[in-house]
C-alpha cells in the first residue's frame, strides 16, 4: 500500500507520542493501543530508540503497512525539545509538580525531588506550579539535520519539522537542511507564539510552495489537551481557520490543546481539515493501563486499553 493514500483517502488520526518522549516502554504500547484503535499515523522524537519502539507496537498490531511514522526535529527555542531541570537550591520537596506532571516524569528519592529526563517531554506544566521557581528549561539541542541523519535510512514515512521561530531566515535555512537529505513526506508544526499570522503564513507559503504532498500542523497551545472540552482545543480550530483561508497547498492536520471535542468543534466552524493529532488527552486517557509491568501479558488491560482509544477514535471520525 502507497502510505500516502492514509491523506489522500482517508482522514488522517494521529497520534503523538512527544518529540521529546524517550521512554520506549510507553512508546511501544501507545503505538500497540492506537494503531489497534485506527489512528494511521504516529509522531515520535527523532532518536534511534524510539524509532525500534514504534515498529514494535506496530508489529505486535499487525499494522506496520497501515500507519505512517513521523519523526519530529525542531528548531532551538521549540518547547517541544526542552527539558524541565530542578535547582536543587530552590527546592523545597513540596511535591507539587509530581501531581502536576502526565509523564511520570518527577519522582522522589532520597527524600529529594528528581526528574526521569527520558519520561520529559517539556509541556512546562511543572514549571508553571512551582511556587519556588525551582524549575527550570532547559534545551539539549541538535540541529534538524543532526537528528536526521541517523535516521534517514530507516524507513521513516514523514519528518514533522516543529518550526515555531521568530526567526524566519534560521528556520529556512533548517528547513533546506532538511531537504538536502531528506526527499519524503514533511508535516509543518507551527504555534502563533513567536510571528503574526501574517509572517506565518508568508513563511509557510515559501516552504510549502516547493512540495508536492505536505502537512501543515496547527499546533493551537502546544502540550494542553489534557482537558476534554472546546475551551481547551479553541486555539487548534481558530489557527486551523487562519491557514485554510490562506489556501494554502498542503493537508491541513489540528494539534495543540486537541481532544475528543475537536473535529466536533472544527465541523460546527465550518472548517475542513484533513486530520487531528492527540498527544496529552491521548496518552492520558490510556495512562492507567499503560503503567502495568504486565501490559503484553495481559489480554484484559489490553483490550481496555484498545477499547478506550477505540472510542475517542469513532468519536473523532463521527465529525469528520
Amino acid at each position: 500500500m502507497e502510505k500516502i493514500n492514509i491523506l489522500k483517502n482517508n482522514k488522517c488520526l494521529k497520534l503523538i507520542c512527544g518529540a521529546g518522549n524517550e521512554n520506549t516502554n510507553e512508546i511501544e504500547k501507545l503505538s500497540y493501543i492506537y494503531s489497534m484503535a485506527g489512528f494511521n499515523m504516529i509522531d515520535i522524537s527523532a532518536k534511534k530508540e524510539a524509532l525500534i519502539a514504534v515498529k514494535k507496537g506496530l508489529e505486535r498490531a499487525n499494522k506496520q503497512n497501515e500507519v505512517l511514522i513521523c519523526v519530529s526535529v525542531g528548531m532551538q527555542d521549540d518547547i517541544h525539545l526542552s527539558k524541565a531541570v530542578i535547582n536543587k537550591q530552590k527546592c523545597d520537596n513540596c511535591k507539587i509538580c509530581i501531581n502536576e506532571c502526565l509523564q511520570d516524569a518527577i519522582f522522589i528519592e532520597d527524600e529529594r525531588v528528581h526528574i526521569n529526563e527520558k519520561n520529559c517531554i517539556g509541556c512546562n506544566k511543572c514549571i508553571e506550579k512551582c511556587p519556588k521557581c525551582a524549575i527550570i528549561t532547559e534545551h539539549k539541542y541538535k540541529t534538524p539535520y543532526e537528528m536526521l541523519l541517523p535516521l534517514i535510512s530507516e524507513n521513516i514515512d514523514c519528518v514533522e519539522f516543529h518550526c515555531t521561530s521568530s526567526d524566519e531566515k534560521a528556520v529556512l535555512d533548517a528547513y533546506n537542511k532538511i531537504k538536502s537529505i531528506y526527499k519524503g513526506l514533511i508535516s509543518f508544526c507551527l504555534d502563533r507564539s513567536k510571528m503574526g499570522d501574517d509572517k506565518l503564513i508568508c513563511l509557510l507559503k515559501k516552504m510549502t510552495d516547493s512540495e508536492e504532498f505536505s502537512i501543515i500542523q496547527a499546533d493551537g497551545k502546544p502540550m494542553s489537551g489534557g482537558k476534554d472540552n472546546y475551551n481547551s482545543t479553541l486555539q487548534s480550530v481558530a489557527f486551523a481557520q487562519i491557514i485554510r483561508n490562506s489556501q494554502l497547498h498542503s493537508y491541513l492536520i489540528l494539534s495543540g490543546g486537541t481532544n475528543s471535542q475537536t473535529t466536533k468543534l472544527a465541523k460546527e466552524c465550518d472548517i475542513n481539515i484533513d486530520g487531528v493529532a492527540l498527544g496529552s488527552y491521548a496518552r492520558k486517557l490510556v495512562k492507567d493501563y499503560i503503567c502495568s509491568d504486565d501490559f503484553f501479558e495481559n489480554e484484559e488491560l489490553q483490550r481496555l486499553a484498545v477499547n478506550k482509544a477505540t472510542e475517542l477514535a469513532n468519536t473523532l471520525k463521527e465529525n469528520f
